[in-house]
């Protein structure tokens, strides 16, 4: 709950910006268009193509290869997997037309749908999603857990059989995570991959790769062989149709071009917008602003393989000091972007959960300084490494350092483009804090820098917290699962490889001649026409 007037906390917000910049600058989705009284008439496009304006560039759209969001926005058009997510976030057919699980829960059956064709021509078969399925559990961190000690196979012409050696409560969910997934492509595409990923990408999707010109732009195509689901849309389910010629996404780091290029009509769509912008863009009769939620929870994540924040208890220091509400309106200033919730599963999620709440949002200065003493803390520079291409990140990490300063930690403040900051983060003795966003996980094993073998950047490790997340794979119903979820979410305010500082609401907006646009879990722009 919000207990301090948002006008006391803007002034606080305000003070503590201009004193780091030196005056430098419910449904899960809602659409909002302007209220005006005179509606500006909608104009169709001379070109039936589509023009997207993103705040980075991926380092890949090879989704096994990397976790960025940015890489899925574009990957998720071109290639898809067995099975997706419909509204409800439960798994539902996509390039399978059905699945069965064995009654001991170790085995499930995939039969395939016929007449699927990739953007090369060649016609879906098993031994492509045999070996698609292969290297997501080799080099994806969901497929590791997902399937280790498992073995895929064929039966007969059309089925694809995963055997399992402990029953799997979430498998099917883990496999329709879009992020990392278990995305299909041709066999030779995967045989032929080197260690920086595939050379050719190429997939099932609605759209196909055509070009990427590097910090320009990345050109889809719609894919005439396209042969879509009969069903109604439903979440990232049922029919996608390319009913666009072409997309680009151009790469557009600085917000205020991004947001100029839409008021112009360069851009037909953009993302990650200034929430600053949020009342000018719904004034603004020829667009349509989108509030996206749930879309992130924002965290500060810690590395724990090295330096004072290898011990717990210097970690607890940072989370009693820290005031999440003044965090949240400093990188919104707006409280209907963010949602202060210590669950690291959404609200709107059954898996919500009540436990560790107590240690969330302390605002509790003096027991940081006597943690930290404990802890051994003598003054040395804590780096922080961040990035002005996430606007939220940035500010997030402002305004961190300020309430860390304020404890008496010296900070090093080191600002870098994302594709550098990712680089940095996997480099242990490069920081000691970076943060991110984590998106809308399926299932609580997914979490990236919960499990050790994951080796996610951070590098957690605590046999405990993976015996727990065992646990709560190979459990089958999920009462018993949300019991052992429970366990989980207390360890983590406990041991706090990360803080979650709060629910953190997406901004983006679009042309009002764009129709048949709908948020879910990122921006899909199959079903999507500009005329």
């Amino acid at each position: 709950m919000i207990k301090k007037p948002v006008g006391i906390l803007l002034t606080l917000v305000l003070s503590v910006t201009l004193s780091l910049l030196g005056c430098s600058s419910s449904s899960p989705s809602a659409n909002h268009s302007s209220q005006t009284n005179e509606q500006a008439e909608v104009v169709p496009k001379d070109k039936n193509e589509l023009r997207v304006a993103l705040s980075v560039s991926p380092p890949s759209i090879d989704l096994v290869k990397t976790s960025t969001t940015v890489a899925l926005q574009v990957g998720w058009h071109i290639f898809e997997p067995l099975v997706t997510l419909d509204k409800d976030y439960k798994p539902t057919p996509m390039l399978a037309k059905s699945f069965e699980v064995s009654e001991d829960g170790k085995e499930v059956t995939f039969t395939l749908r016929e007449g699927i064709t990739f953007h090369n021509g060649k016609t879906l078969g098993v031994e492509d999603v045999i070996a698609s399925l292969n290297r997501w559990k080799e080099l994806s961190p969901n497929g590791k857990t997902a399937l280790v000690g498992a073995t895929i196979s064929s039966k007969e012409n059309d089925k694809v059989v995963i055997t399992l050696e402990k029953p799997s409560g979430t498998l099917l969910t883990s496999l329709a995570f879009p992020q990392q997934g278990a995305v299909i492509m041709p066999k030779e595409v995967i045989d032929a991959a080197t260690e920086e990923g595939v050379k050719e990408y190429i997939g099932t999707g609605p759209f196909k790769f055509v070009e990427w010109k590097q910090d320009q732009y990345i050109l889809l195509e719609k894919f005439a062989d396209y042969k879509a689901l009969s069903e109604p849309a439903n979440g990232l389910g049922g029919k996608k149709e390319a009913k666009v010629d072409r997309i680009y996404f151009h790469t557009v780091p600085d917000a205020a071009t991004r947001v100029a290029g839409l008021q112009s009509g360069e851009y037909d769509f953009a993302d990650e917008l200034p929430y600053d912008n949020y009342e000018q863009l719904k004034a603004d009769p020829n667009l349509v602003t989108v509030v996206a939620k749930p879309q992130k929870y924002v965290g500060l994540i810690f590395n724990k393989k090295q330096g004072l924040f290898s011990s717990a208890v210097a970690r607890q220091a940072v989370n009693a000091a820290l005031d999440q509400e003044v965090i949240m309106i400093g990188i919104t200033g707006n409280p209907d972007f963010f949602r202060l919730d210590h669950s690291l599963m959404f609200a709107e999620q059954p898996w919500h959960s009540d436990a560790g709440k107590e240690k969330y949002n302390q605002k509790n200065p003096e027991l940081a300084k006597k943690l930290l003493n404990e802890a051994g803390y003598k003054g040395e520079p804590v780096t922080i490494i961040t990035t002005k291409d996430y606007d939220y990140i940035y500010k997030s990490s402002l305004m961190v350092k300020d309430q860390l300063e304020k404890i008496g930690v010296k900070v090093n403040f080191e600002i870098y483009d994302w594709p550098t900051m990712v680089s940095k983060r996997s480099d242990e003795t490069k920081w000691n804090i970076f943060f991110t966003g984590f998106p809308t996980y399926t299932n609580p094993v997914q979490t990236l820098y919960l499990d050790s073998r994951n080796k996610w950047p951070g590098w957690y490790n605590n046999p405990e917290m993976d015996a727990l997340l065992d646990e709560l794979r190979h459990t089958i119903k999920f009462e018993d699962q949300k019991a052992i979820f429970d366990k989980i979410q207390t360890l983590y305010w406990e041991d706090l490889p990360s803080v979650k500082l709060g629910d953190l609401h997406g901004l983006a907006a679009h042309r009002n001649y764009v129709k048949g646009y709908q948020y879910f879990m990122d921006s899909p722009f199959w079903n999507v026409s500009v005329q």
